[in-house]
């Protein structure tokens, strides 16, 4: 759910924002998205009828057997590969939102420098007492040079 409100929030971003290319990549994402889903729901659901167990009575051959495991991992592959498929999916909206999301880089950027400025700040002022206590240490006191009066 959070990577359709990804999609769809992004989709809103292109239209506003971006690019028609953008847009058509969002939207290329999505139905990945939604052709990924329904492949492991549909695969599922068809393991789900060929496991099913047959009525009492009612003969099974070696054949049909075969023919079901066959299908059955035919299935489970296909789950396999849609799920590889969201993996690959997640890593390039990953990479999209790094490259892409310039509002988020310029935030953490004017965060940091704040952070940096507020430390540099702190810093000159220690500095500065330190050479007032240095001084006063020292006997200037601040009050002349040391040369004749």
């Amino acid at each position: 759910r959070n990577l359709c409100a990804f999609l769809y929030f992004g989709m809103f971003m292109a239209t506003s924002s971006s690019s028609k290319k953008e847009l058509v990549q969002i939207s290329s994402y999505s139905r990945r998205l939604k052709d990924s889903i329904k492949a492991i729901l549909d695969n599922y659901g068809e393991i789900l009828k060929a496991a099913k167990v047959s009525e009492e009575g009612s003969k099974v051959t070696e054949a049909h057997v075969a023919h079901l495991e066959n299908e059955i991992e035919v299935r489970a592959s296909n789950i396999v590969r849609a799920a590889e498929g969201l993996s690959k999916l997640v890593s390039e909206l990953k990479e999209y939102l790094i490259l892409n999301d310039f509002s988020s880089i310029n935030t953490t950027i004017t965060s940091r420098t704040r952070d940096l400025e507020t430390f540099q700040n702190q810093m000159q002022k220690d500095m500065a007492q330190q050479l007032e206590h240095a001084r006063l240490s020292n006997g200037t006191g601040g009050s002349g040079s040391g040369g004749p009066t």
